[in-house]
C-alpha cells in the first residue's frame, strides 16, 4: 500500500538527541544501570530511510540497529545505503506496526522520532505498548511529540490550511498552495494588529524556514495530536513506563527562573516531577517534547546525581571572553556558549575545567583525565566531588556535554588527516554529512566536496595541496594555499568530520 511518504520524500537526518549515548548518559545521571552504548540492541520505529540508524551503525559497529517503516520507498533507499557501506549490524524493514509481534525481540533503546503526534489513537497505542514491550529491564524509550499548550498556535494555522486546501488532493499542489495561503497571513496589515495576530505571524515565518514536505507530512498530515505533558506521562504509566527525563537536559533545568517563580512552581507541583514540568511548559508555552521513559518498578532520583558524572565524559563548544584565560589567579573569566548559555567564574578548577575543554573540543575527555589535566592546571591537587559538581552546573547552563561514550572525533588534523569514511561516502552522494557527534554539516562547495574525499589517511598536507591546485581559480601562491588548507582541515576538526 502506497502512502503519503511513499509520494513525497520526507528528508531523514540523523538526531543527536535519539542516540544511545544521549540517552545513556542522561539514565546513568538519573540511577539507571543503561547498556554500554557500543554493545547495545536499538531499535527505531518510523525509521524512514534510516538515516539515523545509519550513522550510528556505522561508528558503533559492535552494537545492532533494527528499523522499520509503513512505507516501501524510504526503505528501499536505507537499505541501498546500508548495502554500499557494507553494514552487517543493521536490519531495516518495512512492516505495519499493527503487526509487530514479541518475536521482534527485546532492545536497549527504542526510538519513535516524529510519529506519536502524527498516528491515529489506536497506532498510538501501541507505539506505547512496543516501548514496553520490547525494552530492556534498563532500557530507556525517547518518544517525540507535539505539545501543548505551545501547538494551539500552529493547530489554528493547521485548521486555516486545511479549509484552503479543502478541495486540493494533489501533494505538490497542495505544497504550493499551503505556502501561498501562508505568505498571505503574512502580507496582513500591520497596523492595530491583536496580539493574536503576532502570534500567529511569528509562527507562519517558522513554518517558512522547514523544508515544504515537513511541512506536508507534519502541518498537513491526516493526524495531528499535540497532547499536554501530564497527559502524555499519563498515556505511558498506563502501559507500565515512567518518566525518566528531557532528551536536552537543558530543558528540565529551572534555575534560569527566579528564586519566587521556582518557589511558586515547587508549591504549585508539590514537589511533583511531572507536574513541575507541567508548569514549565505552560511559562515557555512549548510546542515540542522529546521524553525519555523507563520501564515503572525502577527508582529514579528527583534530579541528577553529580556522583554518576564521575564515571562520563566531557566536551565543551564553549569560547572563552579572554583570549588566554588565567586559571590559577583570582581574576573572574567569562565563557560563553550556544543558545546564550554563559558563565563567569573566579573559581580556579572551574576555569581550569572548561578551558581545557574548549581546547580539546569536539573531543570527549574522560572525568578522571580531566581530573587530573586540572591538578596540572591549578598547580595543586584537584577534587572530584568539586569537578563532579561543576561539571553538572555546566551541563545544566548547555556549556558542556556529558557523555557515556565518547564520539570517535579527533581536535586536530594530525600529519595524515583522515575523514570518516562515512562523511566522505556522503560528500560523494549529496550535501549533507553526519558527523562524528552524530551532527549534521552541509558541504555545498566542489572543492569541500573534493577535499573530503581525499581525506582517507593516505595523503600529507603537501599531497592534499597538489590534489586540490588545480581546482582552485585563480591558482593561489603555495603559502596561501598551505594556509587555506590549515583553515580548513581545522574547521572539518572542530565540526567533529577528523578521526584517528
Amino acid at each position: 500500500m502506497e502512502t503519503t511518504y511513499d509520494q513525497v520524500r520526507y528528508r531523514g537526518l540523523p538526531f543527536d538527541q535519539t542516540h544511545p549515548d544521549r540517552l545513556a548518559t542522561l539514565a546513568t545521571l538519573f540511577g539507571m544501570q543503561p547498556a554500554p552504548v557500543d554493545h547495545c540492541r536499538v531499535l527505531e520505529i518510523g525509521c524512514g530511510d534510516g538515516a539515523n540508524l545509519i550513522p550510528m551503525a556505522f561508528t558503533l559497529p559492535n552494537s545492532t540497529f533494527a528499523g522499520f517503516d509503513l512505507a516501501e520507498t524510504p526503505i528501499a533507499m536505507g537499505r541501498q545505503a546500508a548495502n554500499e557501506l557494507g553494514l552487517t549490524n543493521l536490519q531495516l524493514f518495512q512492516a505495519d506496526i499493527m503487526e509487530i509481534g514479541p518475536d521482534l525481540g527485546e532492545f536497549d533503546y527504542v526510538i519513535a522520532h516524529g510519529v506519536y503526534s502524527w498516528v491515529p489513537d489506536f497506532v498510538r497505542e501501541k507505539l506505547m505498548a512496543m516501548a514496553h514491550g520490547h525494552l530492556a529491564p534498563q532500557g530507556i524509550a525517547y518518544i517525540s511529540y507535539n505539545a501543548l499548550p505551545g501547538c494551539h498556535i500552529r493547530r489554528m494555522i493547521r485548521d486555516m490550511m486545511l479549509f484552503h486546501l479543502r478541495d486540493v488532493h494533489d501533494p505538490k499542489a497542495r505544497i504550493d498552495g499551503a505556502l501561498a495561503f501562508l505568505k498571505m497571513l503574512l502580507a496582513g496589515p500591520d497596523s492595530k494588529e491583536t496580539s493574536t495576530t503576532v502570534l500567529v505571524k511569528e509562527e507562519v515565518k517558522g513554518l517558512f524556514e522547514r523544508d515544504p514536505s515537513v511541512l506536508f507530512h507534519d502541518e498537513l498530515g491526516e493526524f495531528y495530536f499535540p497532547i499536554h505533558f501530564h497527559d502524555f506521562i499519563a498515556h505511558a504509566e498506563r502501559h507500565g513506563l515512567q518518566y525518566l527525563a528531557e532528551a536536552n537536559f537543558f530543558d528540565m533545568e529551572t534555575r534560569r527562573y527566579s528564586e519566587d517563580l521556582r518557589g511558586q512552581m515547587e508549591q504549585y507541583s508539590g514537589g511533583r516531577r511531572v507536574d513541575r514540568e507541567q508548569y514549565m511548559d505552560f511559562l515557555k508555552c512549548r510546542k515540542f517534547r522529546q521524553t525519555l521513559l523507563c520501564h515503572g518498578g525502577l527508582e529514579v532520583p528527583a534530579d541528577a546525581s553529580p556522583e554518576r558524572v564521575r564515571g562520563l565524559y566531557a566536551a565543551s563548544p564553549a569560547s572563552s571572553v579572554s583570549t588566554s584565560p588565567n586559571v590559577r589567579g583570582e581574576l573572574a573569566e567569562e565563557f560563553r556558549g550556544q543558545k546564550g548559555a554563559a558563565m563567569k567564574t573566579a573559581h580556579p578548577l572551574a576555569k581550569s575545567a572548561i578551558a581545557h575543554l574548549i581546547r580539546m573540543w569536539p573531543e570527549a575527555v574522560h572525568f578522571d583525565e580531566l581530573l587530573a589535566r586540572c591538578g596540572d592546571m591549578t598547580g595543586s591537587r584537584a577534587d572530584p566531588a568539586a569537578l563532579a559538581e561543576i561539571l553538572l552546573t555546566m551541563y545544566r547552563a548547555g556549556l558542556a556535554e556529558l557523555h557515556a561514550h565518547p564520539p570517535g572525533c579527533v581536535s586536530k588534523p594530525g600529519d595524515h588527516p583522515t575523514a570518516a569514511t562515512l562523511a566522505r561516502w556522503q560528500a560523494r552522494q549529496g550535501q549533507t554529512v553526519t558527523t562524528m557527534r552524530h551532527t549534521t554539516v552541509e558541504a555545498t562547495g566542489d572543492v569541500e566536496k573534493r577535499l573530503l574525499d581525499l581525506l582517507d589517511g593516505t595523503r600529507d598536507r603537501a599531497a592534499l595541496a597538489a590534489e586540490l591546485a588545480p581546482m582552485l581559480h585563480p591558482t593561489p601562491s603555495p603559502s596561501e594555499l598551505t594556509a587555506e588548507l590549515d583553515k580548513n582541515l581545522n574547521k572539518l576538526a572542530r565540526f567533529g568530520l577528523l578521526v584517528a
